[in-house]
């Protein structure tokens, strides 16, 4: 685990910060409806209690022969028991309303917090993957979690009310609600070994969420059935499932243990009590309002003692998914504060330097660049090539902020980019990845994602998609730029490859003057036919955007007869810039440029 994870506290451990970050998000989400539903909750199990209180007067006053007694506190006791019953009524649907609108809330709060860190480490680090596969079990926790504690306070109060009334009577039948403090303990050891186990767990239940993708999802549905993958899917996704259900299911048996241990502990209690209560009726110390009381009270210790077992494995639950959420945040706050927060460098960023920038992913020990020492020419074309694993695509998100490097340092117009906010650098450059985002809204929302502020402006939108030969794409679809794409809409089409790949080039081409543009194989998924011509209108668009703004175009291709027009060539081997220069001066140095050109001329005949 990460070092970031390590610093922040286990979320299986006890404490108040987890409740309070649930009670946070519920009145976030609906201050109001919080407020009524907590209310609620808490005073419905206290009321439940004065109802059996009403109840031993009447009787007291019935054995006195008092009808006015009677009518009095039958009516009282009537009057409680019509507040429980609206009472509850109205909190299922307040408590439905606020569980939906915590859930909305929640997904908002995690997507910014996903988000809103500036990098992209997060996503290869174990502690926020396995802390957001919890999440994603316990969601329920967080959503539900003013109910649940609302009602765990609500019957503690009642446990306290019936704790008073027991004690009027006898004090000896305190020793009924104490037992069950033994029972209550007994499911807080239990839940801490089931929440250890969940946590254990984690990446065994990820490991077979994906494979369950995998096997479900049809982008690979051709590949599992050519090399006849199903069964070994099926097996391994078994053996994930064995591995986490059997963690699970030893500590659920170590929990049934000691809890079983607290209920006999009670039960023999229970007995006592009862015995206790009808020796001092018989003697005519307690009235027998006071027996009716006490009999329906003792009978309902053992039912406080469930709710009680149960809210508190609840809110036990709750807080630990609060903790969760909590340690998520921290380490966003804290991922965040190690990037820079100046100003992206104004004007034209002038040439990019790299000073002996190495770097190493989270959880590797291998670097993927080496010591990279070099400088990207403003307004120049700057082509990277090597072979697959030479750290071309690896540059690339460096150059992008979304990692930073593991040592060295990368310079835009002299300042050096880990002060600068990533954010603010970002508004600056555009991009196009070998794992581009397929955006399945209509055409007009895929391409205008590119720039927000010309989102509506078709004639911008039709622009770019002109400047990646995509115009096409939008005579053939059957509501043009009004067509929903992918598999989320029922009318949507779906797109070859090739097609999603123009639309995420005519994205980035929207942006208007950016500084700096990467493009990583932007023709990886288009046919060789369409791919000359293609290129060919990139590196128009890029010397256009020189002309303008002094924009820098790095571009990964495995074409390497299409980079004559490139201004500088950069050759990686094993995360080393090992060759530098034009195309015809590298074909000329005979070195490992000219190697790799004449073995692709060969190969492609």
């Amino acid at each position: 685990m990460s070092s970031d994870a390590q610093r922040h506290p286990d979320p299986a451990a006890p404490g108040g910060q987890g409740l309070r970050t649930v009670l946070a998000l519920a009145f976030a989400a609906d201050r109001r409806r919080a407020t009524t539903a907590l209310c609620m909750f808490v005073c419905q199990p206290l009321l439940k209690v004065v109802t059996v209180y009403l109840l031993g007067l009447v009787v007291d006053a019935a054995d006195k022969g008092s009808l006015g007694g009677v009518f009095r506190y039958a009516l009282a006791s009537a009057a409680v028991s019509v507040l429980v019953a609206l009472s509850t009524r109205l909190s299922l649907h307040v408590s439905a309303s606020l569980v939906e609108n915590t859930s909305r809330h929640l997904d908002q709060r995690l997507q910014r917090l996903a988000h809103g860190i500036p990098g992209i480490e997060h996503y290869e680090t174990t502690g926020y993957l396995q802390r957001m596969e919890m999440l994603r079990t316990e969601r329920r926790r967080l959503t539900d979690g003013l109910d649940a504690v609302g009602l765990g306070v609500g019957n503690l109060l009642r446990s306290v009310a019936t704790a008073v009334l027991l004690a009027l009577v006898s004090p000896w039948l305190l020793l009924l609600p104490l037992l069950a403090v033994v029972s209550v303990a007994a499911g807080h050891r239990s839940e801490r070994l089931q929440q250890r186990a969940l946590a254990a767990s984690a990446a065994d239940r990820r490991r077979a969420s994906d494979i369950l993708s995998l096997a479900t999802d049809p982008d690979g549905a051709m590949e599992l059935r050519l090399f006849g993958l199903a069964p070994r899917l099926l097996a391994l996704h078994h053996e994930s499932v064995e591995a986490s259900g059997k963690a699970l299911d030893r500590a659920a048996l170590r929990g049934l243990g000691y809890t079983a241990t607290g209920w006999l502990i009670f039960s023999a209690g229970y007995v006592a009590g009862l015995a206790l209560v009808l020796n001092q009726y018989q003697s005519g110390s307690i009235t027998l309002g006071q027996v009716v009381v006490v009999l329906v009270l003792v009978t309902t210790v053992n039912l406080q003692v469930a709710l009680m077992v149960r809210y508190t494995t609840i809110v036990l639950r709750t807080a630990n998914a609060g903790r969760t959420l909590r340690w998520l945040e921290d380490f966003a706050r804290e991922a965040t504060r190690r990037h820079g927060s100046a100003p992206a460098p104004t004007g034209s960023a002038g040439d990019i330097l790299l000073d002996s920038v190495s770097f190493t992913y989270p959880l590797s020990d291998t670097r993927v660049l080496r010591d990279v020492t070099t400088s990207l020419p403003a307004g120049a074309v700057v082509a990277l090539v090597g072979d697959n694993g030479s750290g071309k695509s690896t540059l690339l998100k460096l150059l992008a902020g979304f990692y930073r490097p593991t040592s060295g340092r990368m310079l835009a117009g002299g300042t050096d980019l880990s002060t600068v906010d990533p954010a603010r650098w970002r508004r600056h450059m555009t991009a196009v990845f070998q794992d581009f985002a397929r955006l399945e809204f209509t055409l007009r929302e895929a391409v205008g994602a590119g720039d927000l502020s010309q989102a509506g402006d078709d004639e911008a939108i039709l622009a770019a998609l002109e400047s990646v030969a995509a115009t096409d794409l939008v005579e053939r679809l059957p509501a043009g730029l009004d067509t929903s794409l992918g598999r989320s809409f029922l009318d949507g089409q779906e797109l070859s490859g090739g097609q999603w790949q123009k639309i995420a080039l005519a994205r980035a081409f929207l942006r208007p003057e950016p500084r700096l543009v990467l493009l990583d194989e932007p023709t990886a998924a288009i046919d060789a036919v369409a791919e000359h011509e293609l290129l060919d209108r990139y590196l128009g668009v890029a010397r256009r955007l020189a002309r303008v703004s002094g924009t820098t175009t790095v571009i990964v291709t495995h074409r390497l007869s299409m980079l004559r027009d490139a201004d500088l060539v950069l050759v990686l081997d094993h995360g080393r810039i090992v060759e530098r220069g034009g195309h015809e001066e590298l074909l000329a140095q005979d070195g490992l440029y000219a190697e790799m050109f004449h073995r692709q001329a060969n190969a492609y005949g």
